[in-house]
């Protein structure tokens, strides 16, 4: 796990920078991203490339296996962030065909597997990544990021120049990139939503899409889909054959994210995915698959928060004869202390306070020396966990489906769960609108947000954002709903606010439920294994759930940080000044984009608004000065 920075010239050769002048620009980019690499760093120049690296040692800590890595006849570079779950078996063959290993690390097998396969090489892996190889002989450079997208890949082209990086703050370090991408502010402020499009918040800046390779060759960018998420219905099998096979794969994902040359940790909650992971963990522990040794868990409480879910897991861990508990105290009192640092290191504007949450989590867990941990994150996409945010489409297809059981889901929902009858029928209308329109109109008239913003910057900036998503009568819309969470707005959200806030700690999170064998699978299997008579995620309750306590599995409330900003701004003294002192500023009242008076005026009582976005209002503001823009 690592930071990779780059600058490839598109016109074959240097043009103007010298040696010096390109070394000077990856170490300044190196320094942006040290905290995703403390242990080592180091620049890689030779015409027309130059990589920059910062290493976080996780396997094979030997120092053959920094980076960049040079091939034996230094006609193959590679700058590689991520980890490759599979390394082992690829080894193993590609030794079999005849390559040879200098080291035992990841990196040198996606070299090698380069050198073997061609561009072909990243439908052999399992794992996370982003990586550059620039070939000399062929006189092209080859990126690539995984399929989920789980690690960044940002890169811009000023000047004839390709800038690749980790982090857009290194990019913007050594360019001159200080103009907001208008389309993307609208769609924060509007909608809350990090859209997985392609684009970033600075204007001519650009992601690299999850299972999408980069190719410059002859001063042309060329990008190629290696891989896509898409349902995939498995014909004749039973329940039966797909809970084992669920199983299998689950049990073989968890296992290979402990593959480490440092301790790796847990991330324990109350809640049914990560005590579902620890429970395997155990069991491979017992059973000889994984070696015999203590697990550490950590789980984080939080004075004054609600659903604290310390005493489920206390109770959960003493089941297990391998895992040891560790109570983490976070403090969250006041945010206004390294507030602006926080949103410069995460460079874009906060997504929702639990980004706060999350990073003072990474921050505790440094503190306890932890480099690697494992969390929960992809169950409730894959198998249909948001019951509050899925229960419209749900509800609409069992109605589609003519099978008698609509009346009995809805009741199970309403009695069961607790969703009133308002809210679900509210629900099942908004399942036919497209998500674009549904978060327009949210943002019109229930969060009010488009009456505070400049007019002509909505009509300009309004058009649909990309969704895969649009209801069909002929029923089977759940899939295509959570899929669209998946691939365009949702996840990508969660997924990058955990690799800054984890990497910001030099930490690397690892996630089972993000294996991509998982999630083909999880779109291979019934509606009816995901959700039913309103427990949702059932295909893991009825395997894996069956040996946790009753405290997690019937639990049908899905649980998440409660983190109440509003009340931030109401009562913590110090924080509200920090917001009225910035409202009040030049600087705020200067912007074309919003309608400064109002806003002033509504952020006085935020407990008055308490669906009014003021969270990414007060983002946009301190983003835009941190990263000195100057077109809002």
């Amino acid at each position: 796990m690592c930071g990779i920075n780059g600058i490839v010239s598109l016109t074959s050769s240097y043009d103007g920078d010298s040696k010096n002048e390109l070394t000077s620009k990856i170490e300044t980019m190196n320094d942006k991203i040290v905290h995703r690499g403390p242990d080592s760093d180091g620049c890689y120049i030779k015409n027309p490339v130059s990589f920059g690296f910062r290493r976080l040692s996780i396997i094979d800590l030997d120092d053959h296996a920094n980076q960049p890595m040079i091939n034996d006849d230094d006609s193959i570079a590679l700058v590689f962030n991520g980890e490759i779950y599979n390394y082992v078996e690829i080894r193993n063959e590609l030794i079999s065909k005849g390559c040879v290993f200098n080291t035992s690390s990841d990196t040198e097998v996606i070299l090698r597997s380069y050198e073997f396969y061609g561009e072909d090489c990243v439908q052999h892996f399992n794992g996370m990544w982003a990586f550059a190889i620039y070939d000399h002989k062929k006189k092209r450079l080859f990126c690539s990021r995984d399929r989920m997208g789980v690690k960044p890949f940002y890169y811009s082209v000023v000047n004839e120049q390709l800038f690749f990086s980790s982090e857009l703050k290194a990019i913007h370090a050594v360019t001159s990139l200080n103009k907001a991408n208008h389309h993307r502010v609208y769609q924060y402020l509007a909608y809350g939503y990090r859209i997985n499009d392609g684009e970033t918040f600075f204007e001519n800046c650009h992601e690299l899409l999850p299972g999408t390779n980069l190719f410059l060759e002859n001063g042309k960018i060329e990008l190629k889909e290696f891989w896509s998420l898409k349902k995939n219905p498995t014909k004749n099998k039973t329940n039966e054959e797909h809970k084992m096979n669920f199983v299998e794969l689950f049990k073989s994902a968890v296992k290979l994210r402990y593959r480490s040359d440092v301790p790796v940790a847990l991330l324990l909650s109350g809640g049914l995915d990560s005590t579902a992971i620890a429970r395997v963990t155990d069991d491979l522990i017992e059973s000889g698959e994984l070696p015999p040794t203590a697990i550490h868990a950590f789980i984080a409480s939080f004075p004054g928060f609600v659903d604290d879910e310390t005493e489920v897991a206390r109770e959960f861990v003493k089941t297990c004869k391998h895992i040891k508990l560790h109570e983490i105290m976070v403090d969250s009192k006041s945010i206004v202390d390294g507030f602006e640092e926080l949103i410069y290191d995460f460079d874009h504007p906060l997504f929702s306070f639990n980004t706060v949450v999350h990073n003072n989590i990474m921050k505790a867990c440094k503190d306890q020396n932890i480099k690697v941990v494992i969390n929960g994150q992809g169950s409730d996409e894959a198998l249909a966990g948001y019951d509050r945010y899925i229960s419209g489409v749900f509800l609409m297809d069992e109605l589609l489906s003519k099978k008698g059981r609509f009346f009995k889901q809805f009741k199970a929902l309403n009695k069961l769960n607790g969703y009133s009858r308002k809210y679900l029928l509210s629900q099942m209308f908004k399942s036919f609108l497209n998500p674009s329109r549904a978060s327009f109109l949210r943002a019109k008239y229930r969060e009010k947000t488009i009456d505070y913003l400049n007019p002509d910057f909505v009509r300009v900036n309004k058009p649909d954002y990309k969704t895969d998503y649009s209801f069909s009568l002929r029923g089977k819309n759940l899939d295509n709903y959570l899929l669209d969470k998946i691939n365009n707005q949702g996840l990508n959200t969660i997924l990058h606010y955990e690799d800054v806030s984890s990497m910001n700690q030099s930490i690397e999170i690892r996630s089972p439920f993000m294996d991509y064998r998982f999630m083909e699978f999880a779109f291979s299997i019934p509606t009816k294994l995901k959700i039913d008579m309103g427990r949702t995620k059932l295909l893991l309750r009825d395997t894996i759930g069956k040996t946790l306590p009753d405290s997690v599995t019937k639990n049908r409330k899905k649980i998440g940080f409660s983190t109440p900003f509003n009340d931030y701004v109401e009562k913590d003294s110090e924080f509200k000044k920090y917001v009225d002192d910035l409202v009040s500023s030049e600087s705020f009242r200067s912007k074309n984009i919003w309608d400064a008076e109002k806003l002033a005026t509504m952020m006085k009582n935020p407990q008055d608004n308490p669906d009014f976005p003021f969270w990414r209002i007060i983002n946009l503001e301190v983003w835009s000065r941190v990263y000195n823009i100057s077109n809002l």
